[in-house]
């Protein structure tokens, strides 16, 4: 066999390699990803849920209200209120209030849409959230009271005497995004390598083609030896 035939199988078989290479490491930072994002983010639900009372498709008639309890227990964490209002008909009025352990008011809000607010906690304890219908028809909300894990103090008081907005500290999330990005990452690595082998594939069998098909003249075949 000829240098020139070994050189080139040699270059063939590499060709072919690198696509499957790029496949493991596609798969590899997929996987990677997942796993990181699930290791985290599990934890982290479970914190959420132990830290916050859902109030998941509760129905409120006009006139009447509905309370939640969560256990307040670190007075440096602003404590989250977010109502969701389903399919609002007519004239919607509702009513948002916090009490803490002595009964004084820490929050209070009227709104007829969607309601995204925080207080800052001054003393530990139960502390109630009611929430009433204070419209002529029936209301059917979705509420979460308690600890956002990303949400931080109001770096300062809004203009216009309005509520103060939040601040976003996404550090706790971090480890969930770098996931995130690995496993996107991951997703389209792979894409490329089965591209990548399916084009080595077809060049591979125009190779094969070429190579067994030797030359024809004059109606005779001359194949390479």
């Amino acid at each position: 066999m000829r240098h020139s035939d070994r050189g080139y199988r040699r270059k063939k078989k590499n060709v072919i390699r690198r696509g499957y290479i790029i496949l493991i490491v596609g798969g590899v930072l997929f996987i990677a990803g997942i796993v990181l994002a699930a290791v985290w983010a599990i934890p982290l639900a479970s914190t959420f849920l132990q830290e916050n009372t859902l109030i998941n498709q509760v129905s409120i008639e006009s006139g009447r209200s509905v309370e939640a309890t969560t256990q307040v227990t670190d007075v440096s964490r602003p404590v989250t209120v977010a109502i969701h209002i389903e399919r609002p008909e007519g004239v919607v009025r509702v009513i948002e209030t916090v009490k803490d352990p002595s009964g004084i008011v820490v929050s209070s809000n009227e709104f007829s849409a969607n309601l995204f607010t925080t207080f800052q906690p001054q003393s530990v304890g139960n502390h109630i959230l009611n929430i009433t219908n204070g419209g002529s028809a029936p209301v059917t909300i979705n509420a979460m009271f308690g600890y956002m894990p990303f949400i931080t103090a109001p770096a300062s008081t809004s203009q216009g005497g309005g509520q103060p907005l939040p601040g976003v500290n996404l550090s706790s999330l971090s480890v969930v995004i770098v996931g995130g990005v690995l496993t996107t990452i991951g997703f389209f690595t792979i894409i490329a390598g089965i591209v990548i082998v399916v084009i080595d594939s077809r060049k591979r069998g125009e190779q094969k083609s070429d190579t067994s098909g030797g030359i024809t003249e004059g109606g005779i075949t001359y194949r390479k030896d």
